[in-house]
């Protein structure tokens, strides 16, 4: 009975919900199709407007135009006629096309002064290929949060969602290309730095050229030596991203230019793409330290960022390689080692149901065979190569000497000559002596000042693979 009861309290709940669901929301319209909100505009496509107006919050007026619809090339025409940020416009004219209606709070409204329109905060005033100029103009927020007030021309007073002023209330500085340099794209093929006095490092005084080659950075003055390519490169996008501060001048020239440092900059910075270059002067600390500068081809005054400027003004040693080797250890193919008047060669075996690929770099797998081919030859325990290979690759510049004299590298303990890659060969000069150890890679001029500690882990990785070390 007692389950006979339940089963038909179940069923009642059932009949009960199910009317409801009949009778009552069979008429309501489905909740997608009531809460499709109104759009501002109609159907415009936002590729169609061809020309903005952007009245600030801050007073500016900016007038801005494209040549043709779709394209991202605008130009600031009014009160400057300057390249636009293509970006920050084509959002305008995205938010406004797509621009939609939260609530209609009155069909016609008589004052607009309590929902801060009369006049509006900010506005925006736009034309369609073939079309009448459109207004959008921003009030206050509401009292709640997360919409404004606004109007679009036709009589109403509406609500419009609230983050959209991050992208319509725009200055003419917010509106305007603030590129430091004109230039875009990866084909860069040099940097040249010139230095009027010496640099805050104190390293050199003159020019710091890097030059390009097959991706490769490389420093060629004031040393012709390996570059740290990821220093470089970050140096290099640091510039051609760099954007203004502010703007002080939209054209200064001759003597103007003393009182920001630009009439004899301190130094400059030209960058070389597409057989064009593309010169920043550097001018002199603001007060608000930033730092006053130009670009060569312009009038403009305008200010970067102190930090940039800091990094163009390093010396030579921070960007040059301090790895000795360029060599990794899953690359390496051949290994010769002069030491004490004799050689150690090493060389690995590709399995025969390898890479099928005889142009492909080989690389280390799990069946590779390394063998020491003189002297003694015999097959070499996988761990004890790895740990000669790391020991080497590992050594790394904790500063450099101007000069290999003194320091043992005409008579040096190991003379290292690695193949790598597809078949890239390199050879460094490793000395250990007394406190200290050097290293030099190639013809490269001075050397480097190695850490003693790694240095001699490398050695004894070393005596390990050595038949004329005894064995402890």
């Amino acid at each position: 009975m007692r389950s006979l009861r339940s089963t038909l309290v179940l069923l009642v709940a059932f009949l009960v919900i199910g009317g409801y669901a009949w009778f009552v929301e069979r008429e309501r319209p489905p909740a997608s199709e009531a809460d499709t909100p109104e759009q501002a505009f109609g159907d415009l496509e936002a590729d169609t407007i061809t020309a903005l107006t952007v009245t600030a919050d801050n007073g500016d007026v900016t007038e801005l135009s494209r040549a043709s619809e779709g394209a991202n090339d605008w130009t600031v025409t009014s009160p400057v006629d300057a390249p636009a940020d293509g970006n920050a416009a084509s959002a305008i004219a995205s938010s406004v096309a797509s621009l939609e209606i939260r609530r209609v709070v009155q069909e016609t409204v008589t004052d607009l002064s309590p929902f801060g329109l009369a006049p509006p905060g900010f506005a925006v005033t736009f034309a369609a290929a073939d079309g009448e100029p459109l207004t959008v103009a921003v009030g206050d927020e509401t009292p709640t949060g997360g919409e404004r007030y606004a109007t679009i021309g036709d009589g109403r007073l509406l609500l419009i969602p609230g983050f959209l002023d991050t992208t319509l209330n725009r200055n003419t500085f917010d509106l305007r290309d603030r590129s430091v340099l004109e230039f875009t794209g990866p084909d860069t093929t040099s940097l040249t730095i010139d230095h009027a006095g010496v640099p805050a490092d104190g390293q050199f005084e003159g020019r710091l050229r890097f030059a390009k080659a097959e991706g490769d950075w490389r420093i060629v003055e004031p040393l012709d030596v390996r570059a740290d390519f990821g220093l470089v490169e970050a140096l290099v996008g640091r510039v051609g991203s760099a954007e203004m501060l502010t703007i002080v001048e939209e054209a200064a020239e001759g003597e103007a230019l003393a009182q920001y440092g630009l009439e004899t900059p301190r130094a400059t910075a030209a960058i070389a793409v597409a057989g064009e270059t593309h010169t920043l002067l550097i001018g002199e600390e603001t007060p608000e330290t930033t730092v006053w500068a130009r670009d060569a081809s312009r009038p403009l005054v305008f200010t970067v960022d102190a930090a940039m400027v800091d990094e163009l003004l390093r010396g030579s040693e921070t960007y040059r390689q301090a790895d000795l080797f360029d060599f990794r250890p899953f690359n390496v193919t051949e290994l010769v080692i002069e030491r004490e008047g004799r050689t150690i060669r090493f060389e690995k075996e590709v399995p025969p149901d390898g890479d099928d690929d005889a142009d492909a770099p080989l690389v280390s797998t799990a069946d590779d065979v390394w063998r020491r081919v003189e002297p003694s030859p015999e097959e070499i325990e996988r761990s004890r190569i790895d740990a000669l290979l790391r020991g080497l690759s590992n050594l790394s510049a904790d500063g450099f000497a101007a000069s290999r004299d003194g320091i043992g590298l005409d008579d040096p303990t190991l003379r290292v000559t690695a193949t790598f890659g597809d078949g890239v060969t390199e050879t460094a000069l490793i000395n250990r002596a007394d406190d200290a150890a050097h290293g030099a890679h190639g013809d490269e001029p001075g050397a480097a000042i190695l850490d003693v500690a790694a240095v001699d882990t490398a050695l004894e990785a070393l005596d390990a693979l050595d038949p004329n070390v005894p064995s402890e």
